[in-house]
């Protein structure tokens, strides 16, 4: 076997490793996707712009922006349209052709599996000479290509925010509460969110009351707000849900849809962005 071979062979014996390992992970997420309503209401009463503001400043906001561009020049810009397999397949070789990181999608099933929905590893695992992005294709191809764009977040903030003690970045369905804890999850997110709505679009769908004052925030999405929201979600990703999926499948999309969406508006309303 040749030493290509030889790489690909250790990078997906280290995958396979990696997964096994998170079957049998006692995750809070795991119970969180299990109960998604809960994270729905959470999510759905948060304070957005509270929790952007302790975790990101603004300078954090650009140098996490500006990295990302450097390599996605059309990040806030253009719109990213993933609704079927072969377009996801196509644009993640085009984001990740320049880059030293391999990317591995397959399916992960089971109860648990579809808990999952990616991870990212960290160059300084011993035995790994590039980064990893995997992601679970198990899912609907709209919700596997946001996880990409968190996965691939993690590469690209990874020299802002330095090393991840464990080394690996697990993004579980339903944890989404956690992340606004936790800077170097929420960076990730933010390019979810300008990429699931760029800043012409997020403009037409958040609007931005003059009467806050000096102190932004924001609540609930309005019915308007959600309704176009959901339907923006169905145009660009292809995430229907009034699919025939499982119930807490179609639910666990659902608290995505809500992070992602209250993040834009968050970012709109404080940033400017």
């Amino acid at each position: 076997m040749n030493d290509n071979g030889e790489r690909r062979t250790a990078i997906e014996g280290l995958v396979a490793e990696i997964l096994e390992g998170a079957r049998h992970l006692k995750h809070r997420a795991i119970k969180a996707w299990q109960t998604p309503t809960k994270d729905i209401e959470r999510l759905a009463r948060r304070d957005y712009v509270r929790a952007l503001r302790r975790q990101l400043s603004y300078g954090e906001i650009l140098r996490v922006l500006d990295n990302a561009q450097r390599v996605w020049p059309n990040l806030n810009k253009v719109q990213f349209n993933i609704a079927t397999r072969r377009q996801f397949e196509r644009r993640a070789h085009e984001l990740t052709a320049d880059l030293d990181v391999h990317l591995q999608a397959s399916p992960y099933e089971g109860p648990e599996g579809m808990a999952l929905r990616g991870f990212y590893v960290e160059r300084r695992r011993r035995m790994l000479k590039r980064p990893i992005i995997y992601v679970n294709t198990a899912h609907q191809p709209g919700a596997v290509s946001s996880t990409f764009c968190h996965e691939l977040g993690h590469h690209l903030t990874s020299k802002l925010f330095g090393a991840h003690r464990e080394g690996v970045h697990f993004f579980f369905d339903a944890d989404y509460a956690e992340h606004l804890s936790d800077p170097i999850e929420l960076a990730a997110d933010v390019l979810v969110s300008l990429a699931g709505y760029p800043e012409d679009r997020a403009r037409e769908l958040f609007s931005v009351p003059w009467d806050w004052g000096l102190v932004a925030r924001t609540g609930r999405l309005s019915p308007e707000v959600f309704g176009k929201v959901r339907k923006h979600a169905e145009a660009h990703l292809g995430i229907d849900f009034g699919a025939d999926w499982p119930a807490h499948q179609r639910l666990n999309y659902l608290a995505g849809m809500i992070h992602y969406a209250k993040l834009r508006w968050a970012l709109l309303a404080e940033y400017d962005l």
